[in-house]
C-alpha cells in the first residue's frame, strides 16, 4: 500500500482516526486521506456523504487505490438515520467511484450485531451462520454489508470486515466501556462521587483492541476475496462486570457501583463471541493485545 492513495471516510470518529494512524505509520509513503463530515485528523476532506454532487466531486480530485469507509450511524433508534448513514452514504460514495472510473479496493466494515442472538451451542460464531439481528444498529449494518454485497456482484472489489467489540483510547462514552472510562476518570479529577452507573453487567462479549482491528483491517486489504465477510474477534467472551471489574482495579479507586435502568438495552443479547478462524486462515491474522493493555489504554484519556 505505500506509494499508494489510501482514503479513510469517518476518520474523525473511533476506529476510523486510530485506523488513519495506523495507515500513516504502517505505509509512510502513502498519501493517506481522511474523510468526515467533521473536522478531525490533518489531512481530513470535509464532505457529507448525503451529498452526492460533493462526494463525486471529491472522489474526481481523491482518485483512492484502498478506501476503508468507516462512516456510518450507530447509537441511534431512528430508521431513517440508519438508512441515510449506513445505506445512502455507502451508495454515494460506491456510485461516486464508479462514476468516475475508479477501481479501488474497499474494506466495508460490518458488526456482530448482524448476527443478534446466537444460542450458546452455536457459539463460538462464524461468517456462515444467516444474520439475525435484533437492534436498529444491527439491522442497519446488515442492510449495509448486504448493499456492499450487491456492488461486490456488479463488479466492485469491496470485503466486509465484520468486527466485535472493539475496545481502546477513544473509545467513545455510548459504549459500555467508553462510559465506564469517563465515569473513572471523573472521578479521578473529582469532577463526580464516586459512583458508578451501569446498565445490565451480566452481558458477555466479545472485546478486540483498536490496534488489532486495525491490523486486520489492514490485512484485508492483500489477501481478502472480493465479496467475503471476515469477523475481526477475540475469540472468546468477557462479561461486562468482568470488563468494568478490569477497570476498577487498575484505576484503583474505592467506588460504588449503581444499576441505572436509564442504561439497560432493549432486548440485549446475553452472549456473543466470534471465530476468527477464516481471517486466520487466509492471512494469518489474530489478536495480539490482552484485554487488561486495552483497559489501560482505555483509561489514559482520549
Amino acid at each position: 500500500m505505500n506509494d499508494k492513495t489510501i482514503l479513510i471516510t469517518g476518520s474523525s470518529g473511533f476506529i476510523g482516526r486510530a485506523l488513519f494512524n495506523a495507515v500513516k505509520g504502517l505505509f509512510p509513503r502513502s498519501r493517506a486521506v481522511g474523510l468526515d463530515a467533521r473536522p478531525g485528523v490533518a489531512g481530513t476532506v470535509v464532505i457529507d456523504l448525503l451529498q452526492k454532487d460533493a462526494v463525486a466531486r471529491a472522489m474526481e480530485g481523491i482518485r483512492p487505490d484502498f478506501v476503508f469507509h468507516m462512516a456510518g450511524v450507530i447509537y441511534s433508534k431512528d430508521w431513517e438515520e440508519h438508512c441515510k448513514g449506513n445505506i445512502l452514504a455507502t451508495a454515494n460514495l460506491l456510485d461516486a467511484l464508479t462514476s468516475e472510473g475508479l477501481h479501488p479496493r474497499i474494506i466495508v466494515p460490518g458488526s456482530a450485531a448482524e448476527y443478534g442472538r446466537v444460542l450458546q451451542h452455536e457459539l463460538p460464531v462464524t461468517e456462515g451462520r444467516l444474520p439475525c439481528p435484533v437492534t436498529p444498529y444491527g439491522v442497519g449494518k446488515l442492510w449495509q454489508t448486504t448493499l456492499a454485497r450487491y456492488y461486490a456482484g456488479r463488479g466492485m472489489d469491496i470485503v466486509i470486515g465484520r468486527m466485535f467489540n472493539v475496545i481502546g483510547r477513544g473509545m467513545p462514552q455510548g459504549l459500555s466501556a467508553g462510559s465506564f472510562a469517563r465515569q473513572i476518570n471523573d472521578i479521578r479529577q473529582k469532577a463526580t462521587p464516586p459512583v458508578i452507573h451501569v446498565g445490565n453487567l451480566s452481558a458477555m462479549r466479545d472485546f478486540i483492541d483498536i490496534n488489532d482491528a486495525c491490523r486486520a483491517l489492514v490485512a484485508l486489504t492483500e489477501k481478502g476475496v472480493k465479496g467475503e465477510a471476515y469477523n475481526i474477534c477475540s475469540g472468546r467472551s468477557c462479561s461486562i462486570k468482568e470488563l468494568l471489574d478490569l477497570m476498577i482495579r487498575e484505576s484503583e479507586l474505592e467506588v460504588k457501583v449503581v444499576q441505572d435502568s436509564g442504561r439497560m438495552k432493549d432486548n440485549d443479547i446475553d452472549e456473543i463471541y466470534g471465530s476468527y478462524e477464516k481471517l486466520n486462515g487466509l492471512t494469518g491474522w489474530a489478536p495480539k493485545v490482552l484485554l487488561l493493555e486495552s483497559v489501560k489504554e482505555l483509561l489514559a484519556g482520549p
